[in-house]
């Protein structure tokens, strides 16, 4: 759900990404920090510190963790600062003697990537776990699971070919759990489902996208995105306890494909001519040639407007078509602390402190509930955070098994932040019908500015 590292755009954006659970978008700028609500579509938090370049949020709490893009010494490239938001505390800065290229987090893991080496935290104390050597990873590629079982991460294996090794983080900084030969080029997009069962990698070519099963990883999908190389600059899985899974994937084309991620056929069931074709030419040549038979076409495609540069995207949460009234209230209901916007000093923080980071829940709308906790711990926060799963994940599970509608029913929303610092939103309903799904433009809004594009 996180854009790569970018030169920047006429809006002065370096870096948009959404959080854990898809309620925020965090956006580094040539100004500084943003935290941008989907919900309220308002600024939540601004912090005009200069130039940063990368910014990753925990869920919808005030921990925020950013890097500089090096314009001014403080702000260097190769340190990671970790900000309560709501204490406008500057909780501690690691640093490195490279640049940062990517950073991830879960309630239990933070995950720092250079060119060569991948350094594991524990969100406890921030105390390193394991340093993990890798080969040159440029990209800064990596993917974090963001439920809080399993504790996954996933990472290029080699520079050249597409290999992709998986670790579990529950042990002491992670073990090798399984390795996958994803793609023939290298990997330079990865994504994981909300319950972390499934693995979606694209390489640098970008016409084939795989999905990988866990824990061995084997390949379950294949799709097709085209025919003409391109950056698979995102990619997303819908949310967990949905009636189809669905991966939209955000391309350099300007395109948001959107595929459907159907089950294989039981036991005993006939094999499809193109399965039978690719088994055959599969058993008398050294190389898998399903991809080659049969890959899946998306069932939808989005097409941006022409002045939108490169873009990620995630889906809403939405179950709303299938509650009662009290369910949607509950799920609409106005939880947070109190908005933080201004540009408060930092106070000073020291690497050498090795204090839990406190945090406590993020604004999402106007109102008054604060949940300070140490990190790690569930929130508690109806759809919001915590819990079992991390996110609000258990109570979207728990929700969905109550009231979510029918596949041909089910209306997937899906969210395109962009580097000109847009937020756009499309509804895909009819995701059943033979004739092709329908796709409308539900908005569009400036998250650096005020309100909506669209009027």
């Amino acid at each position: 759900m996180a854009l790569p590292l970018q030169q920047g755009s006429k809006s002065g954006v370096l870096y948009v990404t959404f959080n854990q659970d898809c309620t925020c978008v965090a956006i580094a700028s040539q100004q500084g920090l943003h935290v941008y609500n989907v919900d309220t579509h308002k600024l939540c938090f601004r912090h005009a510190i200069g130039a940063v370049r990368a910014v990753e949020m925990l869920f919808c709490t005030s921990l925020i963790g950013f890097v500089g893009a090096g314009e001014q010494p403080a702000l260097t490239p190769r340190k990671l600062s970790v900000m309560n938001t709501t204490a406008n505390r500057l909780i501690q800065e690691l640093t490195y003697p490279t640049s940062v290229l990517a950073v991830r987090m879960n309630r239990q893991r933070l995950v720092v990537v250079t060119a060569r080496r991948v350094h594991v935290y524990s969100m406890q104390n921030l105390t390193c776990l394991r340093v993990i050597d890798t080969e040159e990873n440029a990209r800064g590629c990596c993917a974090l699971t963001c439920c809080h079982e399993p504790n996954l991460l996933a990472l290029p294996s080699s520079a050249t070919t597409g290999t992709v090794r998986i670790y579990d983080l529950a042990q002491e900084g992670g073990n090798v759990l399984s390795e996958a030969q994803a793609h023939q080029t290298s990997v330079t997009t990865m994504a994981w489902s909300g319950d972390g069962g499934l693995l979606a990698t694209a390489s640098a070519k970008g016409t084939v996208i795989r999905v990988h099963r866990l824990p061995s990883a084997a390949r379950a999908h294949s799709f097709r995105r085209g025919t003409l190389s391109a950056a698979i600059n995102s990619m997303a899985f819908s949310p967990p306890g949905a009636p189809l899974q669905l991966l939209a994937a955000a391309s350099s084309h300007g395109t948001v494909h959107v595929f459907r991620l159907e089950e294989p056929d039981p036991p005993g069931v006939l094999p499809r001519p193109a399965s039978a074709a690719a088994g055959l030419l599969t058993a008398v040549m050294r190389y898998s040639v399903g991809d080659m038979v049969e890959p899946a076409r998306n069932v939808a495609t989005i097409r941006l407007p022409t002045s939108v540069g490169a873009a990620t995207v995630a889906f809403r949460q939405t179950l709303g078509d299938g509650m009662d009234g009290d369910d949607q209230e509950a799920s609409s209901s106005v939880v947070g602390s109190p908005s933080v916007v201004g540009t408060g000093a930092f106070g000073a923080g020291s690497a050498a402190e090795a204090e839990a980071p406190e945090y406590s829940e993020f604004p999402t709308g106007e109102g008054g509930y604060a949940a300070d906790q140490r990190a790690g711990e569930g929130s508690g926060l109806p759809g919001h955070g915590g819990g079992a799963e991390g996110g609000g994940m258990a109570e979207c599970m728990r929700r969905a098994r109550n009231g979510m509608p029918p596949a041909a029913t089910y209306r997937a929303v899906v969210m395109v932040a962009t580097l000109e610092g847009l937020l756009y939103e499309y509804s895909v309903s009819e995701l059943l019908n033979p004739h092709g799904p329908k796709v409308n433009l539900e908005g569009e809004w400036s998250m650096l500015g005020s309100g909506s594009v669209l009027g």
